[in-house]
């Protein structure tokens, strides 16, 4: 889980959901408000090969 969203929950924010496909990852919370905030990071390869291409070489090697 990022940093942020231990600090968001710790502070009184709700844990949402978390996806993890290896070039991608996400996880979310809902804040005091209920407003819902998604932390995403994806690999810089990915994004430039594109994640389907990029899935494709991961799984190849």
């Amino acid at each position: 889980m990022p940093p942020i969203v231990d600090k968001a929950v710790a502070a009184g924010a709700t844990f949402g959901d978390t996806e993890d496909h290896g070039f991608m990852f996400g996880s979310s919370f809902y804040d005091l408000d209920g407003h819902g905030w998604e932390i995403m990071w994806m690999d810089p390869a990915a994004v430039e090969a594109g994640p389907e291409a990029y899935a494709a070489q991961q799984a190849a090697q």
